[in-house]
């Protein structure tokens, strides 16, 4: 390779060589086209920007409507969480009152046993002594009117010792039943503090579900604004295009690589081996830089030019196989490598879309593949960026 070819190589990869379209400039058919694909997609454009407004406002009243029915709830909580406060509120009260009469039944039934030994005692005296009682009443009374007022007192006594059993039974019958009712209202108050506890969790539950319902939803709203803004963004770009290229249309002016971002064809259709920019790779664990595409593409596949333009270069480079460097004006350039033959010469102009190549494997480390690269003012930019698959649909 000669100094001159190798100096204008370096110009071209430096950014130096402008790479100016030279002739067969597109016609006004083919910008008019391109002008009327835009608008079809500025329309679809709209109609997408008009369905994510009509699922923000959807999403607004869904918002509002979880909103409310989360305050319903919020108030229903409260109530239930009150009736709780009350139910283990009079529990406590009845564990006190509970607690108040088992001391007093206790105390009674202390009374009563101490009642009943008592007249157990004078019943067992009585009943040992038997008869032999009654004839000592009789001898001991000083007349007739002293044994009556003893007979008397023996019956009283006798009496209200029975009496004091009777009544202490009574009111151990009377604690009892109080007991009981206790018991009971106990009972009651535990149904209905765990029935209030059950609502509440209830009523938590679907304060959880709504919550989650109403986190999905904000989510969903912020990807909808932030899709609408993209898609905004996207048709105002798409104007500003339409704009650039009805003046180029109506001055006669030809298309530029930059006017057909996003809508220019793969040289090949291929497996992409590789992603551009700084990467890690997993064998070794380091970072390599990758300047364009490895397309993985069979052994004499057709390589097209993705535009128009002048052929820089068509030879052999090293690192690169057999390369071609078509030029498309305005500094941008790119690069096809690893060719197994070249169908153009140096100073050729190409077509978009030409074949100007079969694919190989010259100067590859990686088996059958072309190698694709953009660069604009030297400096390699992301070609998937520039290529259909990556137009937003």
């Amino acid at each position: 390779m000669t100094t001159a070819r190798m100096f204008i190589i370096f110009l071209i990869l430096s950014g130096g060589w402008p790479g100016s379209v030279l002739a067969d400039d597109p016609s006004a058919k083919e910008i008019e086209k391109l002008i009327q694909d835009e608008k079809n997609e500025l329309e679809s454009l709209k109609k997408k920007i008009e369905k994510q407004g009509r699922e923000i406002s959807s999403m607004n009243k869904k918002e509002t409507r979880i909103l409310k029915t989360l305050g319903t709830l919020e108030g229903r909580k409260k109530i239930r969480e009150r009736e709780l406060q009350i139910y283990r509120w009079n529990i406590k009260i009845n564990k006190k009152e509970m607690d108040q009469l088992s001391r007093k039944i206790k105390g009674a039934e202390k009374k009563l046993a101490h009642q009943e030994s008592m007249l157990g005692k004078r019943l067992r005296i009585l009943y040992k002594q038997g008869k032999m009682s009654s004839v000592k009443i009789l001898f001991s009374a000083e007349d007739y009117s002293d044994l009556i007022q003893k007979m008397k007192y023996l019956e009283l006594h006798m009496a209200h010792d029975s009496r004091m059993s009777e009544n202490y039974q009574k009111h151990l019958r009377q604690l009892r039943d109080q007991e009981q009712k206790l018991f009971k209202a106990k009972a009651r108050l535990a149904q209905f503090e765990s029935a209030a506890l059950q609502k509440k969790n209830e009523i938590e539950r679907k304060k959880g579900k709504k919550s989650s319902f109403l986190r999905k939803i904000k989510s969903k709203k912020i990807y909808f604004i932030q899709a609408r803004k993209e898609l905004l963004k996207a048709s105002e770009n798409l104007n500003d295009l339409i704009s650039r290229l009805e003046k180029k249309r109506l001055s006669g002016e030809g298309l530029s690589l930059a006017d057909k971002k996003g809508r220019l064809f793969y040289p090949v259709q291929g497996k992409i081996l590789n992603r551009f920019g700084r990467v890690k790779d997993k064998q070794f664990g380091t970072h390599i830089i990758n300047n364009g595409l490895n397309l993985k593409v069979k052994k004499g596949t057709e390589v097209h030019s993705i535009f128009q333009g002048p052929v820089l270069f068509a030879g052999p480079l090293v690192g690169y196989g057999n390369l071609i460097i078509v030029g498309h004006g305005e500094h941008y350039h790119s690069l096809y490598g690893h060719l197994d033959k070249m169908l153009v010469q140096t100073g050729d102009y190409v077509h978009e879309h030409q074949a100007i190549g079969l694919s190989g494997n010259s100067g590859s480390l990686v088996g059958e593949t072309l190698y694709l690269e953009l660069r604009h003012k030297g400096k390699p930019i992301d070609p998937a960026a520039w290529l259909q698959v990556a137009k937003r649909k």
